[in-house]
């Protein structure tokens, strides 16, 4: 693929601009640039028909992206030839579109669920007493993180077999280039299939997505690498790359140290993101220029450096951030990566496929191998998981979409890929991106559909015990958990009968708690000890992906690292005063709060459904007797009104009875 900085060189320099040239030149320069925007037409014209299209043909179930893809080959040089690959402008514009997806891949990275703790994440202080024991260091021997390196090892393993063999037969000059091209899965892909089934969630769900994440990062960084040494040799000029990385942490810990300490910069942040500055929106395209380049200036892949340039932004923004994030989504999936998508389907060389017998007789060698190295790997799930659970995530991880094309179409630029092979991986990504999902859907065991999620309480101390009562009267499934065995005797005595006890550690992932987090929407922890409290909310988290998570800290120098968790935090020196200063001007939210036999109640829920997304609250019809109290957006509160317009993302406080309430939640969810 043309280099970033070579593109937009070859397009933007030359007298354009200068004034004393002759009318005659002039004009035919304006010519020339108004007829570069008849391609762009015709590209952003069907960008915008394929969704409509593929709603059409709802059963065959074509992502957006391969219906793109099809849609360029239709307009491109195998086609009517519309659009071609000489076109400068399109080529900048799909070269960017190629570098925001991969940014974009990198805000998509949890680290938490990584279950890594960075330099700054980590507990600051005090002595470990959530040291694991021997069994739980064996159990966690096969945890997601540690199936998900073994599994990409074995898949590289496998691939390097299939780039060896097309090494065998001249097609191409570089195997393990070939063996990580086999190796990537569409992250793109996984999550929103994930989120389909409602799967993301649990344990199951957790592993395939920090599975995706491995194969995505380890693959980016070692093309890298490759393409360093093909390029320039196996010199030491290759550790220049490592210079990416010291520059993320360095910019990391400056983030970090200035939100945390200048609160009048956090301030300015705020206030200019909601105005025309848009500035949250400008810093992230400036850190994400600003790692292009300089992997650019180190030899690396660009790629590279834009992958690494999100990751570094998901780390330093928190829920505040949620409304620019998906606003750069916006920028993104709206103009640029469309063009991206479209221009592989107009270099997309069919005439180089026909015209090599073997490229023909080894395509469908070549799909089913795509499948195998992914689906042989997967056999690792059946540590923790079923039959039907492991062929499954096999299948789903089989999916390749964005990056298998990128890198081929590296491969193909460096010429150590041919003309024929680079066209069989794109029809490879589109047979895989297709096929893989529908078989995931067909096979994947279906959870149950319950009508409530359990809450689970760890700790049967005094305030545990007032908080699953508390729950209990507000109508929840409740789940009260404690591995002190005289707390659950007692728990058991004094407890309401709705009320489920089990005598368990978070540690010993035992059979029936596992079951209550699998499908727990929300966990509150109440234990005495603050280290072990934190170790339950960092197993909630990483483990079984639990994003609503509820902790009682008492000590007020430790509550940084609980943030950094995303969790909720309740500190009783520090929040007592704040409620009963609210008590003392709203004494009617107390009742409103805490009784539980007029069946009323508040709740709030995350705006996901994005029918409702800039809709104004008087166009809305809510069940029953729901009403909305506050919207919070981007870390500021919002107090609704009938033109108040509802945006992706915010959190509603709705209040009214139960059984409305809960439809209210499924509405906006």
């Amino acid at each position: 693929m043309m280099q970033f900085h070579r593109v937009a060189g070859a397009h933007f320099t030359g007298p354009l601009y200068k004034r004393d040239r002759k009318q005659d030149n002039r004009e035919l320069q304006m010519e020339e640039i108004a007829g570069s925007f008849t391609p762009l037409l015709i590209v952003i014209s069907l960008a915008f028909l394929v969704p409509l299209l593929l709603t059409r043909f709802e059963r065959l179930r074509l992502p957006i992206v391969v219906g793109e893809i099809l849609a360029g080959i239709v307009i491109g040089s195998s086609g009517f030839g519309w659009v071609t690959h000489e076109d400068q402008l399109l080529t900048l514009l799909a070269e960017f579109g190629f570098v925001f997806l991969m940014f974009l891949a990198g805000m998509e990275i949890d680290f938490a669920n990584l279950n890594i703790e960075l330099p700054g994440v980590a507990r600051a202080g005090g002595t470990r007493t959530d040291l694991p024991s021997s069994q739980e260091r064996e159990r966690r021997t096969f945890g997601p993180l540690s199936i998900s390196l073994m599994g990409f090892i074995l898949t590289l393993s496998l691939s390097a077999i299939v780039g060896f063999a097309l090494l065998r037969i001249g097609l191409v000059s570089s195997p393990w280039m070939m063996a990580l091209i086999m190796s990537t899965t569409s992250l793109g892909v996984v999550m929103p299939v994930l989120k389909e089934q409602e799967l993301i969630r649990g344990r199951f769900g957790q592993t395939i997505l920090i599975a995706a994440l491995v194969a995505d990062f380890a693959t980016m960084i070692l093309i890298t690498v490759v393409i360093a040494t093909i390029s320039h040799g196996l010199t030491l000029d290759i550790l220049l790359i490592s210079l990416l990385f010291v520059v993320f942490f360095l910019l990391y810990r400056l983030g970090i140290v200035s939100l945390n300490r200048f609160d009048s910069l956090r301030r300015t942040l705020e206030d200019l993101s909601h105005t025309t500055a848009r500035i949250k929106i400008r810093g992230a395209f400036t850190v994400m220029l600003l790692f292009v380049v300089l992997a650019e200036v180190l030899g690396a892949e660009i790629i590279l450096g834009a992958f690494i340039a999100g990751a570094m932004l998901s780390l330093l923004s928190t829920r505040e951030d949620l409304e620019a994030m998906h606003q750069l989504e916006a920028v993104g999936f709206g103009f640029f990566i469309p063009i991206f998508f479209i221009m592989v389907g107009v270099n997309f060389n069919l005439g180089a496929l026909i015209g090599s017998t073997d490229a023909l007789i080894l395509l469908p060698f070549l799909v089913l191998a795509a499948f195998l190295v992914k689906l042989l790997p997967a056999l690792l799930f059946r540590l923790q998981f079923s039959w039907r659970e492991t062929f499954s995530a096999g299948f789903l991880l089989s999916s390749r979409l964005s990056l298998i094309v990128a890198a081929s179409a590296i491969g193909l630029n460096l010429g150590i890929i041919s003309e024929s092979v680079n066209t069989m991986i794109i029809l490879v990504a589109i047979v895989t991106v297709t096929a893989a999902p529908l078989i995931f859907n067909r096979i994947v065991p279906h959870t149950a559909d319950t009508t409530q999620r359990p809450m689970v309480v760890f700790g049967a101390e005094r305030i545990g015990l007032q908080v699953a009562e508390q729950l209990l009267g507000h109508h929840e499934q409740v789940v009260l958990v404690d591995a002190d065995e005289s707390l659950i005797a007692r728990a058991r005595r004094r407890t309401s009968e709705g009320i489920e006890v089990l005598h368990a550690s978070i540690d010993d992932e035992e059979e029936e708690l596992a079951g209550h987090l699998d499908l727990a929407e929300t966990v509150v922890v109440t234990l005495s000890d603050t280290d072990r409290n934190r170790h339950v909310c960092h197993v909630a988290r990483t483990r079984y992906g639990i994003d609503h998570i509820v902790t009682l800290v008492r000590e007020t120098n430790r509550l940084v690292e609980f943030e950094t968790l995303n969790v909720t935090v309740f500190n009783p020196s520090l929040d007592q005063a704040a409620l009963l200063s609210l008590l003392a001007r709203n004494p009617d939210i107390y009742e409103l709060l805490t009784r539980t036999d007029d069946n009323k109640e508040v709740s709030e829920v995350l705006l996901h459904n994005h029918d409702y997304g800039d809709k104004a609250l008087r166009e809305l019809q809510l069940p029953g007797d729901v009403l909305i109290l506050s919207i919070r957006r981007a870390g500021e509160f919002i107090v609704p009104r009938g033109n108040t317009q509802l945006e992706y993302g915010d959190h509603l406080t709705l209040v009214g009875t139960f059984d409305h309430l809960h439809e209210a939640r499924a509405l906006f969810g």
